[in-house]
């Protein structure tokens, strides 16, 4: 694998790489230009739709430096997680005729519970109406609790209502009260 970032200027450069190299390579790392660099090159959502077709997958985005940074991409394993964004991107690209057999290969041989797993796309977890009454007890915690931002409280609560077990939820909801009750986030949280 070549570990300086090709640059394609369009998503057909890119289409074309993949469809000569995507059963034999193992991975590539795309180089991008920013906007405002006045260079150009496809975007990050153009070259996700191009690997989905051919079954392949984009990584973490690194900064290369002011003006450009490179994603590393690479065939999808079995067991790899499907987001729901990149699920409906199939139906889209697979409607619109764009799906190669080793894309459609890839997408078919995904595991359902590996599918749509991120927190932000599950529905909303709320507390059971005794947890919600116990947290409401503590005034203080509960206040506190309320004015962080969704993206604190809703993975705080999946957190709680979460875990297998009834005692581990009511360890957790006497943590996240706890914590609440001090001004702080809990800890697995406080990032």
């Amino acid at each position: 694998m070549n570990t300086e970032p090709i640059f394609f200027e369009t998503s057909a450069a890119f289409r074309s790489w993949l469809k000569k190299h995507h059963h034999k390579e193992t991975a590539l790392v795309v180089g991008y230009y920013k906007v405002g660099s006045g260079k150009k090159s496809m975007s990050w959502s153009e070259s996700v739709d191009e690997a989905i077709c051919y079954g392949w997958i984009d990584g973490v985005r690194k900064g290369i430096d002011a003006e450009s940074y490179y994603i590393r991409f690479t065939p999808r394993k079995p067991r790899s997680i499907w987001s729901a964004v990149n699920i409906k991107k199939v139906e889209d690209l697979t409607r619109q005729g764009l799906m190669m057999p080793a894309g459609i290969a890839a997408f078919n041989k995904r595991e359902e519970s590996r599918s749509r797993v991120y927190s932000h796309e599950k529905e909303e977890v709320k507390f059971s109406a005794a947890f919600e009454a116990q947290f409401k007890a503590n005034k203080k915690a509960w206040e506190y609790f309320q004015s962080m931002p969704p993206s604190y409280r809703k993975p705080a609560t999946h957190w709680v209502m979460s875990a297998k077990q009834a005692a581990t939820s009511e360890k957790r909801l006497a943590e996240l009260i706890r914590d609440c009750e001090a001004g702080k986030k809990i800890k697995v949280l406080s990032y």
